[in-house]
C-alpha cells in the first residue's frame, strides 16, 4: 500500500522527501530531563545518542537514511501517469511542444543570426561566466530526470502502480533531460552572442521561464484553471505516493550518486570550455575583419607637416634631409585602398595600409594605420611621419581622421561622421567595407567566392578587377584613344616591368584600376617628353645621356585613389628600379600633384577607366593657386563632361558643339 501523505513533506525543487510525521510522534512517552523515557535514570554511557556499543552506526553507510521520493508535480509526469488517449496526456504533450517549440525558435534565431561579437568589455565577459553558473543552478530538469531514473526502478513502479508502463516513465525522464540540455544549449548560444550585461540576464531568465512551463502549467491545472479533468489528473494519488529506497543497492546507489555529480561537473565544464574558446578567439581577434577597403573622400589639407623619411621615393622637387619637417599637401584619398589586420591594441585590431598594385605589405614605405585610440575613445587614421602641428604634437594618438566617440570593437560597426584635420577640424565622408565574401553575390556576380576572397572572372569580353570584382575592364578599353590627334594609350602589364616575376598579360593595377602607357600619336606630347628628357640630362652631374645609363622617359596614366593623373616616369631595364619607381607607387609619398613630372589630372571619379572623365592640364603652382595648381580643361571646346578618352573601337557621335571655339593650352604644356 502507498504510504499516506505526510503533513511534513518537504519539496526540494521538484523532488519530494518525507520527514517523520506528527502521527509518528503521537503516543510517544514524553522524555523528561534526567530520564530515558521509561522512567529510568540514564547511565552516563547512554547520554550520547550516537553511541551504541552493541549496534554502532557506520556514518559512511547511508542505507540507514530513509529518503522516500515522490514524483515531481510537472506536466512531464502526466506523460506516464495518464493514458495516451486522454485529455491530461494531450495537455502534457501540448505543453511539451510549446516548451520545445519556444526553445527551438530561440535556437534557430541564434544560429541564423550567428553574430558573435568581435570582442566584449570585461563587464560583459564577467556576466557571461557568472550566467553559466546561474543557469546551471536554475536548471533542474537534467538532475531531476537522472535522479528519478536512479531512484525509481521498474520493480518499485510496478509494485506501487501496476497499470503504469516503465518505458513511458523512462521516456518522460528522457524528455525532461533533453529539455534541460536544449535549455543549456540555448543559454550558451545567447551568452556567446551577447554584447550587454542586462541583455544577458534578461535572455537567460526568459529561457528559464520557457523551460519551467511544465511546472507552471501543472500548478494552474491543479487549482482548476483548465477544468476538472486536468485537476483530477494533477491531484491523483500517484503524486502522493512515496517510493522507498531499495534495499541491497548501496554500492549501486553510491555509483549512481557519483554519476549524477559527474554529469553536473561535465555540464559546467562543457559550458565553461565552450565560452572560453569564444573568449580566447575574441581576445585574439579571430572574429575581426582581416581585410578592409577604405575611402576617405575628397578632403585636401594644404599644409600637413611631414617628417621626411629615409625611404622617401625620389622626385624632381627639393626635399629636406631625412628627419626634418616639411609642409606638404595631404590629399586623403591618396591613402584609399586595402588595409589588412596587423597587430592588436586596446582589445581591437590595427589595420595597416597595403601596396596599391598588388595589395601586399609595403617593404620600404611605412604604411598608414587605422587603430583604436584609448585616450580619446575613438578609431583614428594616423601615420607616424605626418603631424597636425610643426611641434609634432601626438596628442590623441596623432590622429588625422577620427571617428565619433565609440566603444565599438568592430571598425565596421562605427557609425556617424568622421572628423578630419585640415588645419582645423572638419568633416569627412569615410566609407569602410569588408573585403570578405560569402557568396558570388558579394563578388557582384563577376567572380567566384573562394575561401572568403573573390576570384574575378575574365570572360564575356571583359576582365574584372577589385576586391569585390567591382571594376569592369572591357576588352575594347584595353586601348584608349585621346580626342586630340587620336593618340593611343594601352593597358600596362606587369610583364613589361617585371617579366621574371609576373605573367606577361597580368594587368598593372593602381587602386584596383588599370594603368595605361602612352604609345604615341601626339606630336606635342612627344616634343614635351623630349624636353623633359633633356632637362633631366642637364641636371646630371656627369655629361651623359639617359640612353647611356639604360634609362628612357615614358608617360603613364594611373589612378590615385579618386583621380587619374598623367605623369612622366623613367623606364629602366633594372627590375628593382622599376619596382620602386613605378610599381610601388604611393600618390602621397611620390608627391603626385606637386612633382613637376605630373602634368595632367582628372576630375574625381570612381570609374573603372578614364573614359568619359574630364581632364585638366596642371599649370602654375604656388600660394595663389589651389592645392593642385592652376588647372586648364583639356576637353575639346572646353566642354564640361565631354571627356578626352574613348575606347579604341568607339566612334564619337557629333552634336551641336560650337566648332569655332578652340582649346587654349597653357604655354609649354602638350595638348592631347
Amino acid at each position: 500500500m502507498a504510504a499516506e501523505p505526510s503533513s511534513s513533506t518537504v519539496k526540494l525543487r521538484s523532488i519530494y522527501v518525507s520527514s517523520p510525521s506528527d502521527d509518528d510522534l503521537e503516543g510517544a512517552a514524553p522524555v523528561v530531563a534526567g530520564s530515558n523515557g521509561n522512567g529510568d535514570t540514564p547511565t552516563p554511557q547512554s547520554t550520547d545518542r550516537f553511541s551504541d556499543d552493541k549496534n554502532p552506526v557506520d556514518l559512511s553507510d547511508r542505507d540507514h537514511i530513509k529518503d522516500p521520493v515522490q514524483l515531481p508535480q510537472s506536466t512531464h509526469s502526466l506523460l506516464f501517469s495518464e493514458p495516451v488517449c486522454s485529455l491530461p496526456f494531450a495537455f502534457a504533450v501540448g505543453i511539451l511542444l510549446i516548451s520545445f517549440g519556444c526553445l527551438g525558435l530561440a535556437f534557430v534565431n541564434n544560429i541564423d543570426v550567428n553574430d558573435v561579437p568581435v570582442n566584449v568589455t570585461p563587464a560583459v565577459r564577467g556576466a557571461q561566466y557568472l550566467s553559466i553558473l546561474v543557469a546551471l543552478l536554475m536548471e533542474e530538469e537534467i538532475p531531476t530526470g537522472l535522479y528519478l531514473l536512479r531512484r525509481i526502478s521498474r520493480q518499485s513502479l510496478r509494485q506501487q502502480f501496476p497499470q503504469m508502463k516503465y518505458r513511458k516513465f523512462f521516456l518522460s525522464a528522457a524528455v525532461r533531460i533533453a529539455n534541460g540540455y536544449y535549455f543549456l544549449l540555448n543559454v550558451l548560444l545567447v551568452l556567446i552572442q551577447a554584447e550587454g550585461v542586462l541583455d544577458i540576464f534578461y535572455d537567460v531568465l526568459a529561457l528559464q521561464f520557457v523551460q519551467q512551463l511544465d511546472d507552471i502549467a501543472f500548478s494552474l491545472a491543479k487549482i482548476d484553471v483548465f477544468g476538472k479533468s486536468l485537476q483530477r489528473a494533477c491531484t491523483a494519488r500517484v503524486f502522493e505516493a512515496e517510493f522507498e529506497k531499495q534495499k541491497g543497492r548501496g554500492r549501486k546507489e553510491r555509483n549512481l550518486s557519483i554519476f549524477l555529480r559527474a554529469v553536473y561537473f561535465v555540464n559546467i565544464c562543457g559550458m565553461l570550455a565552450g565560452m572560453a574558446v569564444v573568449s580566447i578567439r575574441q581576445m585574439n581577434g579571430h572574429y575581426q575583419e582581416d581585410s578592409i577597403t577604405v575611402d576617405y573622400g575628397e578632403t585636401v589639407w594644404n599644409g600637413a607637416w611631414v617628417r621626411i623619411p629615409s625611404w622617401l621615393p625620389p622626385t624632381g622637387l627639393y626635399t629636406p634631409p631625412p628627419g626634418e619637417l616639411a609642409e606638404w599637401t595631404l590629399v586623403y584619398s591618396f591613402f584609399n585602398g586595402v588595409y589588412e589586420k596587423s597587430g592588436f591594441e586596446n582589445g581591437r585590431p590595427v589595420y595597416r595600409e597595403r601596396r596599391k598594385f598588388d595589395r601586399s605589405p609595403y617593404e620600404r614605405v611605412v604604411p598608414a594605420e587605422i587603430k583604436y585610440c584609448q585616450d580619446i575613445g575613438a578609431w583614428v587614421f594616423t601615420h607616424e611621419n605626418i603631424f597636425r602641428t610643426k611641434s609634432r604634437t601626438t596628442e590623441g594618438c596623432n590622429w588625422l581622421l577620427r571617428s565619433p566617440p565609440t566603444e565599438a570593437f568592430d571598425l565596421l560597426e562605427v557609425e556617424g561622421t568622421w572628423q578630419v584635420w585640415v588645419g582645423v577640424i572638419g568633416r569627412a565622408d569615410v566609407t569602410i567595407e569588408s573585403n570578405l565574401c560569402l557568396d558570388s553575390a558579394d563578388c557582384n556576380l563577376n567572380g567566384d567566392c573562394v575561401d572568403g576572397a573573390c576570384q574575378c572572372f575574365t570572360d564575356d569580353g571583359a576582365q574584372f578587377l577589385g576586391t569585390h570584382c567591382e571594376v569592369k575592364l572591357r576588352d575594347n578599353c584595353r586601348s584608349i584613344v585621346a580626342e586630340f590627334y587620336n593618340s593611343t594609350w594601352s593597358v600596362a602589364t606587369l610583364g613589361e616591368f617585371l617579366p621574371d616575376s609576373y605573367p606577361e598579360n597580368a594587368i598593372f593595377e593602381e587602386y584596383s584600376r588599370p594603368a595605361y602607357i602612352y604609345t604615341g600619336g601626339n606630336p606635342d606630347l612627344d616634343n614635351f617628353m623630349g624636353a623633359y628628357k633633356l632637362s633631366l640630362e642637364s641636371e646630371a652631374v656627369f655629361n651623359i645621356t639617359l640612353e647611356e645609363i639604360g634609362l628612357d622617359v615614358g608617360v603613364i596614366l594611373m589612378y590615385t585613389g579618386s583621380r587619374w593623373i598623367m605623369s612622366f616616369y623613367l623606364e629602366s631595364g633594372d627590375p628593382d628600379a622599376m619596382l620602386e619607381g613605378v610599381l610601388v607607387y604611393h600618390a602621397f609619398w611620390n608627391r603626385a600633384f606637386r612633382d613637376e613630372s605630373t602634368w595632367g589630372m582628372s576630375d574625381p571619379t570612381n570609374g573603372a577607366t578614364p573614359v568619359g572623365v574630364d581632364f585638366y592640364l596642371i599649370g602654375e603652382r604656388g600660394e595663389q593657386f589651389g592645392p593642385f595648381g592652376a588647372l586648364s580643361p583639356m576637353q575639346k571646346f572646353n566642354q564640361t563632361g565631354r571627356g578626352i578618352f574613348r575606347c579604341s573601337d568607339t566612334n564619337m557621335q557629333s552634336g551641336n558643339a560650337n566648332v569655332a571655339r578652340q582649346l587654349q593650352l597653357p604655354r609649354g604644356l602638350p595638348g592631347l
